[in-house]
């Protein structure tokens, strides 16, 4: 491959993989769309036809093609498992959407598997690159909040639409494998472990308001983090505004409040009687573009990993550890909302 751009394929197209193909166009001097699977033949030859590009219905078939070198995986959460350890088999690169599998044992498999392999691997973790947290990132690492005290999420948004229709793969937990807690929890316990380490202890409760659907739409998390700080998390896809992410971390010496819906997005506050607070510079506020902004750059940093035989940035063990605590909530939940040590 030396010299030669990376060829990607791309197994699955659905809506979110538009801002994956972004990132991809936005990499073009060191990758190129080789190949795209979907089992929908009219979706996969639309999309063969746009990018110019070779077309696949069956994704074994995309993995023996010797044109891809890595292959971005925007699946069911059901199918992230096994179609990532086949892609790992046939000696490619892998980006899996998040979750990056079902259960914590499974990603801890592609993990290892990829590491033996010397490929590079990760979970498409768009956390990690949303301005805001990176610049939050910089506060807690410089001490300017100070111990932390309480962190609050929120991740919001409608998925009403897709949820009352009982054939879309989200309404299945055959599928689906859970609802909200692992759709969106993936994002906010990454986000916890990123920023501030391990938790101690999961406390949670969840409700299910669409009648259709088999996965829970709303959920609420809570517990301890190893440092002593409290956290709640809170989930909603029956929210009709923008897709939206709320982060609140109350410290010691300050706090900072992010909502991607208000503008300013982030604001500092400097103690108890801060009363104007400061909106953080570099924070720009772009309600319609900011999410997709973050995917186009967890995938260019994807390429830019291969491409200079580094680690990615976001750690796949930190998308193992999200699911570890994904499990905890839910083993919370069927022993009727009891606490559960993280172990």
């Amino acid at each position: 491959m030396t010299g030669e751009r990376i060829g990607i394929g791309l197994i699955g197209l659905g809506s979110i993989n538009r801002a994956h193909i972004r990132g991809y166009q936005e990499s073009r001097a060191l990758a190129r769309i080789a190949a795209v699977c979907d089992v929908r033949e009219a979706v996969a030859t639309e999309r063969a036809t746009a990018l110019q590009c070779t077309r696949y219905r069956e994704y074994l078939s995309l993995l023996q093609d010797p044109a891809v070198h890595a292959v971005d995986i925007t699946l069911p959460h059901a199918l992230h498992y096994k179609v990532a350890k086949a892609a790992l088999e046939h000696g490619k690169h892998v980006l899996v959407e998040k979750p990056m599998a079902a259960t914590s044992a499974e990603c801890m498999e592609l993990i290892t598997l990829a590491q033996r392999s010397h490929l590079t691997f990760t979970v498409a973790e768009n956390t990690r690159f949303v301005k805001a947290y990176m610049e939050a990132e910089k506060l807690v690492r410089d001490g300017t909040l100070g111990a932390p005290r309480l962190i609050r999420t929120f991740i919001y948004g409608s998925e009403y639409e897709r949820l009352v229709v009982s054939d879309d793969w989200i309404t299945r937990k055959s599928d689906a494998v859970g609802g909200v807690i692992i759709d969106c929890g993936a994002h906010s316990f990454y986000l916890l472990k990123w920023l501030y380490g391990d938790i101690a202890t999961v406390q949670a409760f969840q409700s299910t308001f669409v009648p259709q659907s088999e996965v829970e739409d709303y959920a609420s998390v809570h517990g301890v983090m190893q440092n002593g700080a409290n956290f709640s998390v809170e989930f909603t896809a029956t929210a009709e505004v923008p897709w939206g992410e709320r982060c609140e971390i109350y410290g010691s010496k300050g706090s900072l409040i992010i909502d991607q819906v208000c503008n300013p997005v982030a604001i500092q506050y400097r103690g108890a009687k801060d009363f104007q607070g400061t909106p953080l510079p570099g924070v720009p506020f772009n309600l319609e573009d900011w999410k997709q902004q973050s995917i186009v750059d967890e995938v260019k940093d994807f390429v830019a990993a291969i491409a200079e035989r580094r680690p990615p940035t976001i750690d796949p063990l930190h998308g193992y550890y999200s699911l570890k605590i994904v499990e905890a909530a839910y083993a919370s939940i069927a022993a009727a909302g009891r606490m559960v040590k993280v172990l």
